[in-house]
């Protein structure tokens, strides 16, 4: 009887909110203070023109609301927005976590505070809620399609540049699971890194992997294969993972006959919600795929004023 791969939990994690780095976030935030006022730090002389000109003061309140049903994303990074923005009388009352399924008509929460100041984040505030609330709802779509199959969905790299923890954060709130983070976390020789290496035959791709296991203790080794003769010699190699790149449903199942789950399997390649099903059928671990993230479309969510004092 078969076993499951060592080294499968070590593919089964989301990266939670309280261990993303907030400093490099607050960084990419500042950017968005730029792109709003035309200038990098806030200050008493906010460049909004319009709030402005209309004498906007005094206090007021307003709801996120929800227009479409979809899996929330971002509500944890409001409070960091206003800070970035120097809005810090701005505060949010929090109706919805990040990962609840919701319908229209529900609010996320309340901005409450000076009304120049919550004018002043909206644009952004919606802008992530909208965009991360995509690639939590298209994940959570991938996610059920598969997991009947008892298969996991991972994300990628394909990611935003500059947004990749948030977007990795958004996949782990729609039920996907995080792939490395970067170059710096896990091994992954791709057919690139094989060529350059003029690993050109099985029996150079076994040695090769078996030097990688020998000679990098601390990290998990994957290796990309597009056939199915180098399977056998990856698994020999000692492999932790095989990323099946570009195989039919067909080869992937005569990959897991031969893997026997010695190491964890990942399909990828030309995967997309119209076939993932027929790849989760033939029973690799793990299917990876970019799509949840690059082709999410901004989901729709609005700000309403519900009053206003001065």
């Amino acid at each position: 009887m078969s076993t499951s791969p060592p080294s499968l939990s070590q593919f089964k994690k989301r990266i939670p909110w309280k261990e993303l780095d907030k400093d490099f976030i607050s960084s990419q935030l500042r950017l968005c203070v730029v792109e709003e006022l035309g200038q990098d730090e806030p200050s008493n002389q906010w460049k909004d023109v319009t709030s402005s000109a209309c004498k906007i003061s005094g206090e007021g309140k307003a709801r996120i609301v929800i227009r479409e049903p979809m899996t929330v994303c971002g509500v944890q990074l409001i409070p960091l927005i206003a800070k970035a923005f120097g809005a810090k009388d701005v505060a949010l009352h929090e109706e919805l976590a990040d990962g609840t399924e919701v319908q229209p008509g529900q609010a996320i929460g309340t901005l409450t505070g000076p009304q120049a100041e919550i004018l002043l984040i909206e644009r952004t505030v919606l802008n992530f809620l909208q965009k991360l609330s995509g690639i939590a709802t298209g994940t959570k779509r991938f996610v059920r399609l598969i997991e009947k199959h008892g298969v996991g969905l991972l994300d990628t790299r394909k990611t935003t540049p500059g947004l990749r923890s948030l977007e990795k954060y958004a996949t782990g709130c729609g039920g996907g699971f995080n792939h490395r983070m970067g170059l710096y976390d896990r091994i992954l020789a791709k057919d690139n890194h094989l060529a350059a290496s003029s690993v050109d035959s099985p029996k150079k791709l076994e040695a090769f992997v078996t030097g990688l296991k020998k000679s990098q203790s601390g990290f998990l080794v994957e290796i990309e294969v597009d056939n199915l003769d180098q399977v056998e010699a990856v698994l020999q190699g000692g492999a932790d993972a095989v990323l099946l790149d570009n195989f039919s449903p067909d080869d992937i199942v005569k990959a897991v006959e031969l893997n026997f789950d010695r190491a964890v399997l990942e399909a990828s390649g030309g995967i997309n919600e119209k076939n993932i099903s027929l790849y989760a059928q033939a029973k690799p671990h793990f299917i990876s795929t970019g799509a949840p993230v690059h082709a999410s479309r901004w989901l729709d969510l609005g700000l309403d004023w519900v009053e206003s004092s001065k």
